[in-house]
């Protein structure tokens, strides 16, 4: 009777064993990609627009852009000229959220957006098939200007890359200092296609420098602000008698490797490219053929249990 009940419970044991080995692999194959924005979906061209989002695949989101006049595979948010399928790529925190905030007035090629509807797409570096995908109304305002470098140094060249109304014949650019007093003004037209630009070098002093984009055809303006920055200090020199001693060697400063950044904080951003297949490192896939064969092992383990079990 004892060695009956002990062949019972290597049974069982057998059994539960089994059933767990075939369907471990299933179980964890139940990652997944999210996105979500916050606000009405509806923004004008240079809003900053801010998307977050849940990714249980692996530590990097990438995000892309398609939709009217982009390529099918998508683009870098950040680039619209980049190599299509690719993105720009969003550390995800240790708890799987991720957060990511899309400055779109200093997109590359800003002038290929227009008014309508676009689609971000977030997927995973490590599986690209994990995806989630949102969408927005972008607007083109009626005014809208970026420097380009916001931040610049006294006798920088500067430009001034902004959209209006197409055909707008007389656009007026305003630069002021901080107390309201008018420093230059520039006058410039939009394009056909409702774009301008306006380029100057940078003749004031430190400090901030709001400017101001009207017309007398519209009613409505726009400001930015140019930062100009004081030059770096310069690094003090090597002591030359340390230099020269034997066995000092001079620690480099190590570099961050591009392809190491994470988190997306303008359109300097390296972008990241979609692998052409890749598998999930946290999952594994299994078919209803292995589950069935597991099935098949556990019933011969209990079966021949039970045979040596009469024997004895």
């Amino acid at each position: 009777m004892v060695i009956s009940r002990n062949n019972k419970i290597l049974s069982f044991i057998a059994l539960v064993v089994a059933v767990l080995w075939c369907i471990s692999p299933v179980l964890a194959d139940n990652s997944s990609v999210s996105i979500a924005y916050r606000g009405a979906g509806g923004n004008y061209i240079g809003d900053t627009i801010i998307f977050d989002g849940y990714n249980s695949v692996s530590n990097i989101t990438v995000l892309k852009l398609t939709g009217p006049g982009l390529p099918a595979l998508g683009v870098p948010v950040y680039d619209l000229n980049g190599p299509a399928g690719s993105g720009n790529p969003v550390e995800v925190n240790p708890d799987g959220s991720w957060r990511f905030s899309w400055y779109t007035g200093s997109i590359k090629g800003i002038e290929q957006l227009q008014t309508a509807r676009y689609y971000i797409t977030a997927f995973d570096l490590s599986d690209p098939s994990k995806t989630a995908t949102t969408s927005i109304m972008m607007k083109k305002p009626d005014f809208y200007v970026v420097a380009s470098p916001d931040k610049a140094e006294t006798g920088d060249y500067v430009q001034l890359l902004g959209t209006a109304e197409v055909g707008t014949p007389d656009i007026r650019i305003e630069i002021r200092n901080t107390s309201g007093s008018i420093l230059h003004v520039y006058n410039t037209a939009a394009t056909g296609s409702g774009y301008f630009n306006y380029g100057f070098h940078i003749d004031m002093p430190p400090g901030d420098y709001p400017v101001t984009i009207s017309s007398p055809t519209i009613k409505s303006s726009f400001q930015t602000t140019i930062h100009v920055i004081p030059p770096p200090t310069p690094a003090p020199a090597a002591n030359s008698s340390e230099a020269g001693q034997p066995g000092i060697t001079p620690v480099p400063t190590p570099a961050l490797s591009p392809g190491l950044t994470a988190t997306p904080a303008s359109a300097g951003t390296p972008m990241m490219p979609a692998p052409a297949s890749a598998s999930n490192p946290g999952s594994v896939s299994i078919s209803p053929l292995a589950v069935i064969a597991g099935l098949i092992i556990a019933a011969l383990v209990v079966f021949f249990i039970l045979v040596l079990g009469k024997k004895i």
